[in-house]
């Protein structure tokens, strides 16, 4: 059977690629760990802030214990017992792990970006995290890039910032602030704004579901200004894909609040184009007119 075959082979390789990484030096086990966590392609300024700010203790307690030991121990008994760091945080052991996985053909790097060169390569290092500490970890290294990078730098891995931060705020032990809460929604708007200069409408809808979920059910209360722009700039998000369901939730939602006819007006301006759109020129002009 095709299926079976093909199973076979993706965890022959899977265990293979365990196997290459248990191999290489520590401190780039540790690189590979965070890398993954960023996506398929990473900037390296992102991976080196969170290396120097989350210590060995943090990510030893976020290994797999099945990957550690099939493989060969990611930490010496005498490491574990002692805590010591193995990675001493400098920009020459950072830039030697960088060229032991050029070298053993894992990553490619190119001026400011690395990226893994096969899928299966990043889905081999995410799965070296324990599978329930993966939103927990994921998270840490979200809040250590929003404390870290410049503003040029988080701008450039906006998406991946915040994608990092819903993790940990949609982690099951969470325990994010409503202050929190109020920053992480603000940096889904950014991503919303951004995603949607981009054209990047699909993924503009998830931020500003996400970013509305982090506000929760004091989001008008507790931040109208960014709910209304998460509401209008995601009912435009969802109109120009398609989904005029959701668009026509976060519409209503809006126009139902006791907010200034003015800020209405940036949602029912989206509700007459899209009756426009669908050909029912009358009722777009009724919504005009109201």
């Amino acid at each position: 059977d095709d299926a079976v075959n093909s199973k076979i082979v993706t965890e022959n390789v899977a265990f293979v690629l365990v196997n290459k990484m248990n191999r290489l030096d520590q401190a780039t086990q540790r690189v590979l760990m965070v890398a993954s966590c960023l996506g398929a392609t990473f900037r390296l300024s992102a991976v080196l802030e969170a290396m120097n700010n989350i210590s060995w203790s943090e990510m030893r307690s976020s290994i797999r214990n099945s990957m550690r030991s099939s493989a060969g121990s990611l930490l010496t008994s005498d490491e574990i017992v002692s805590g010591t760091n193995i990675q001493d945080g400098s920009d020459s052991s950072y830039a030697s792990s960088i060229e032991e996985l050029e070298e053993e053909g894992l990553c490619e790097v190119d001026n400011e970006e690395g990226h893994f060169v096969h899928d299966q390569i990043q889905s081999a290092a995410y799965e070296l995290i324990c599978p329930d500490q993966r939103d927990s970890f994921r998270g840490r290294i979200g809040s250590v890039l929003l404390q870290r990078l410049s503003p040029e730098e988080l701008e450039a891995s906006l998406f991946e910032v915040v994608g990092l931060l819903n993790c940990a705020a949609n982690c099951a032990a969470s325990n994010i602030t409503d202050e929190e809460r109020d920053e992480l929604a603000r940096m889904n708007l950014k991503a919303v704004i951004k995603a949607s200069e981009n054209a990047a409408f699909d993924a503009a809808t998830v931020y500003c579901q996400a970013g509305r979920d982090a506000l929760g059910s004091r989001g008008w209360e507790g931040d109208h200004s960014t709910m209304l722009d998460l509401c209008s700039h995601g009912a435009n998000a969802c109109f120009l894909t398609g989904d005029f369901d959701t668009m026509n939730e976060l519409i209503e939602e809006v126009l139902s609040k006791d907010i200034d006819t003015k800020e209405k007006f940036r949602v029912s301006d989206i509700k007459v184009k899209s009756l426009f759109a669908a050909g029912k020129y009358n009722e777009s002009i009724d919504v005009a007119l109201d």
